[in-house]
């Protein structure tokens, strides 16, 4: 046994931790509708046997009764029909969905015997058996999966252990034993083997009835062709289409209360999870699991980006580790003797979470924030481990390599040019050199971020009187709790916009939550017009402040000179210039992407029924040649790179004609996407770049400055 096993709570027994009673009422009902599902299920299939017996054997007796050849081919046709339906049964029912995942590599305990050691104790504590296989993934989880089949209702499969390696590159070895913890929970007792064993037949039956791959492409592969087995292959998948039906509406009540189980089966794995090590060690590894998963799906998301410039990381974790350091420092948290961040609860202040939940068809862990409300309830001391996970693991850097090696196989794509290593301390040189490029002034506190400046009026350059002068200033108008209320109104804008797509069924849901209550969809036209009242009445205050920050810095500006205050307007109506041709370019852009969307997703074989799709690309793709003509022109066209320039030289000899001889040429339709893409992206950028001068000239301006 190794040391680096975190010690357990005194008196921690998992004998002492019993499901809830609401939980074992969610069981018994679960229970209850698994009988009936089983009831209406054999009753069908031995329905379906029956008529297929009978087919059968109908066949045979109708031939030896008369022995002519119309009745051996009504009995062969009847014959062929009942076994196709016990062929077609079989591999309805008996299918076996693996759980694929290329990136998944096996490790051992002969090359990893600290990791190893580390499970098995666990194991003990838990109580559940050891798991059959231990993988290790690119990801940020730690799960328990198995290859879920029909039979693996009477003989349950052997469970594996899945690591993902941004985990591990996140945490330390006690926040990784409260996660494991988590996730052997939801196996460790009898109750909750039966919770368990209700996930295994809810999983079960969504796999069959709706991402039954094989038994769809058999069908329709049988079915499309014109000879007589197809014509009963075609009958045969009208009878299972009806059961699939029948079952269909059956798994809607199992699957309604599973959900309900399932709220409950997290919160007592949760409360196992911090009974064994404790409060403290239960919030930091959350916190580090998410800001983890942020840094990691910000590695990936780059990768197709670097390797268009031929650049690629040799250990994405290592990458990882840095970003998470500069997004730490970024937000002024502390290191830890590990490196990794203590994440503090001033963090999340600034943080708006939406106040409506769509919860998926698998989701159901409580919001962090619920969960570490939980654990502090709990109220749980224990000594920690807080070296970093990777002392679990023999030559750790090989292996983050390894992974890294096989992302680039199934991620990147094929190039004959040899790729440049970046390092960690490259790519974070690059990414705060743009962060400064593009990054306001701190002094605003995020005000103007993400947003556009508002059309002005004459009430814009009306001056503030004395008094007004007084009791406002640049740290008044930015105050923090100004910077909140507007963060909110964008929340509950973009929040009453779900809503109303609840409502007018555009999002098929039958429930959602609003601020961690449960409602029915039906429920959504009304939260809607509440939120919609209140949103408006904050967009009239967002605006008004937006004005009254306007005449602040104009009458600043007109302390200063006249000149001062006449350049102040002149570069806020640039921005406005600028900003409207650049939503024009947006539009423009996001029509040219639909079109392109629509062409390479047509389910139409026939290439002649698409030439509107091509019409409309083409009338799409002169729009945009005639706008990057007026914005040549333009002086913000001077800062755009000049590989650009020579990308729209090259695009301007084209003429826009994306189908040839009946031939969609492909090569064009993608150098349209990439140079419109990009020029929207540079364009913004470039309006970044005008809204930034203009806040630093205002800073020039405050007394003081």
């Amino acid at each position: 046994m190794t040391n680096l096993y975190p010690e357990c709570p005194e008196n921690a027994d998992l004998a002492l931790i019993q499901p809830t009673l609401l939980f074992r009422q969610q069981i018994m009902k679960a229970i209850s509708c698994v009988v009936l599902f089983f009831i209406f299920y054999v009753v069908l299939l031995l329905t379906a046997v029956a008529f297929a017996m009978v087919c059968i054997s109908g066949g045979i007796m109708l031939f030896r009764a008369y022995p002519t050849w119309t009745s051996g081919a009504i009995g062969l046709s009847l014959i062929l029909l009942g076994g196709m339906v016990l062929f077609f049964l079989a591999k309805f029912l008996f299918n076996k969905r693996q759980a694929a995942n290329p990136y998944r590599m096996q490790v051992f305990a002969d090359h990893h015997p600290r990791l190893f050691d580390f499970i098995t104790q666990l194991v003990k504590d838990t109580r559940i058996r050891f798991p059959k296989k231990v993988f290790v993934v690119p990801d940020m989880n730690a799960t328990i999966f198995y290859n879920s089949s029909f039979l693996s209702l009477f003989w349950p499969a052997r469970k594996n252990l899945e690591i993902g390696l941004g985990l591990i590159n996140s945490v330390n070895v006690s926040e990784l034993k409260m996660l494991l913890v988590h996730e052997f929970a939801h196996f460790s007792q009898r109750s909750m083997k039966l919770g368990s064993y209700i996930y295994t037949l809810n999983k079960m039956l969504y796999n069959m009835l709706y991402e039954n791959e094989r038994w769809e492409e058999l069908e329709l592969r049988w079915s499309s062709g014109g000879s007589l087995l197809s014509f009963f292959a075609h009958i045969t998948t009208r009878i299972l289409n009806a059961m699939q039906l029948l079952l269909r509406k059956i798994y809607f009540l199992i699957n309604r209360q599973y959900l309900e189980l399932s709220k409950e089966m997290e919160f007592y794995a949760d409360t196992v999870a911090v009974g064994l090590t404790s409060t403290a060690t239960a919030v930091s590894g959350l916190r580090r699991q998410e800001m983890g998963s942020y840094c990691l799906d910000h590695c990936f998301h780059k990768l197709p980006d670097l390797a268009d410039r031929t650049v690629q990381f040799s250990n994405i974790f290592s990458v990882q580790r840095a970003l998470v350091n500069y997004y730490a420092g970024q937000h002024h948290l502390t290191l830890d003797v590990a490196g990794l961040p203590i994440i503090t609860d001033n963090y999340f202040q600034t943080f708006l979470k939406s106040r409506v939940q769509l919860r998926e068809q698998w989701t159901s862990h409580l919001s962090r924030e619920a969960r570490e409300a939980h654990y502090i309830a709990a109220d749980i001391t224990c000594n920690t481990i807080d070296h970093s996970a990777w002392k679990l693991f023999n030559e750790p850097e090989n292996l983050q390599e390894h992974m890294t090696a096989l992302v680039y196989r199934f991620t990147a794509p094929a190039s004959a040019l040899p790729f440049a290593e970046m390092t960690p301390a490259d790519y974070i040189a690059e990414l705060s050199q743009r962060h400064r490029l593009y990054e306001y002034p701190k002094a605003f506190n995020e005000y103007y971020d993400n947003r556009p400046f508002n059309e002005t009026n004459e009430a814009y350059t009306q001056l503030l009187t004395a008094e007004e002068m007084m009791s406002t200033s640049l740290i008044k108008m930015y105050h923090p709790d100004v910077i909140m209320r507007m963060r909110s109104f964008y929340r509950d804008r973009q929040d009453a916009e779900t809503l109303q797509a609840i409502s007018s069924g555009q999002f098929l849901t039958r429930y959602f939550e609003f601020d961690g209550q449960r409602y029915s969809a039906p429920r959504a036209k009304q939260l809607a017009r509440m939120l919609h009242a209140r949103v408006s009445e904050e967009q009239e205050w967002l605006q008004a402040h937006d004005q009254q920050a306007f005449r602040y810095h104009y009458t600043v500006a007109l302390q200063q000179s006249t000149a001062a205050a006449a350049l102040l307007k002149e570069k806020y109506q640039q921005i406005l210039q600028y900003q409207q041709t650049g939503q024009q370019l947006n539009d423009q852009v996001i029509r040219i992407i639909h079109c392109i969307s629509l062409l390479f997703n047509s389910h139409e074989q026939d290439i002649a029924s698409m030439p509107a799709l091509f019409d409309e690309l083409s009338a799409e793709c002169w729009s945009f040649r005639m706008m990057t003509e007026n914005i040549s022109s333009s002086p913000l066209y001077s800062s755009f790179p000049a590989e650009m320039e020579e990308k729209l030289k090259k695009f301007r000899q084209q003429d826009c004609t994306f189908i040839q001889d009946m031939t969609p040429d492909y090569v064009a339709i993608q150098e349209l996407h990439e140079i419109s893409s990009a020029m929207m992206e540079h364009y913004n950028n470039g309006v970044i770049l005008l809204k930034k001068a203009y806040l630093e000239f205002i800073l020039t301006l405050e007394p003081g400055a």
